[in-house]
């Protein structure tokens, strides 16, 4: 999804600055998609590899238009499956980590003053229904609410923030994050998609709604969780 939402901005003209810890992908992406994608090596949990981030696209840029924050892992288990260390880690990505990068990144936000500015949070649907895991839909819940809580504050200097809320995406999400094996995704995907009316989405999909609430045509839109679900919510 990160990929395709990076394509899409390049094409749309803006230089995309990247953090990611597989510094190979990151590498590669970058030989990809040439001069206006940048990559930074780290984890955007660690404030010391956000701080060189910042500083990186302070010398380089002097601000910052647009912070998509995307980065997420999942564990799947209820309370009596999942093990404390793996809800305090999708707590650290999911929703720790969008804090430290906004908050971080805010002065550079507030330095594009005059240009439309805005904070995408990538969220879930597991926000709004109960999924395979506890933590992951707590942190998404708390996203949402961050979103929420951010658009109020960040207004009065003209920054917007909403979020994109997917339902499932065929993104093999569930097989980096060991939900399922590569074999059975297959079967995953076709046994997971019968609640979607639409069927499952795909990245395009997402990507195309992140494009428009970037835009200035989303220019009057803040503090919005924006469903984007294939009709999952509605059945």
């Amino acid at each position: 999804m990160g990929l395709q939402i990076s394509k899409d901005l390049i094409q749309e003209g803006y230089v995309v600055v990247s953090m990611s810890r597989n510094k190979g992908r990151g590498e590669s992406v970058a030989k990809e998609l040439g001069r206006n994608y940048k990559f930074i090596p780290g984890d955007v949990t660690g404030q010391g590899d956000i701080n060189k981030a910042y500083e990186q696209i302070k010398s380089q840029f002097g601000q910052l238009h647009v912070l998509i924050n995307n980065a997420g892992i999942i564990t799947a288990g209820g309370i009596e499956e999942l093990a404390t260390d793996d809800w305090e880690k999708m707590i650290d990505v999911n929703l720790n980590a969008p804090y430290k990068l906004t908050k971080k990144m805010l002065p550079l936000l507030k330095a594009g003053e005059g240009v439309n500015r805005s904070i995408l949070n990538i969220s879930s649907i597991s926000s709004k229904i109960s999924g395979s895991s506890i933590g992951y839909s707590t942190c998404k819940a708390g996203i949402d609410m961050m979103t929420r809580s951010l658009a109020k504050e960040l207004a009065q200097y003209g920054i917007r923030v909403n979020s994109v809320n997917p339902g499932l995406v065929d993104t093999g999400f569930q097989v980096t994050n060991d939900v399922v094996s590569e074999k059975e995704y297959g079967q995953f995907l076709e046994q997971a998609a019968k609640p979607y009316p639409l069927g499952v989405g795909r990245v395009e999909d997402v990507s195309n709604l992140v494009m428009f609430l970037v835009s200035e045509k989303a220019r009057w839109i803040t503090g919005s969780n924006y469903v984007i679900d294939g009709g999952r919510l509605v059945n």
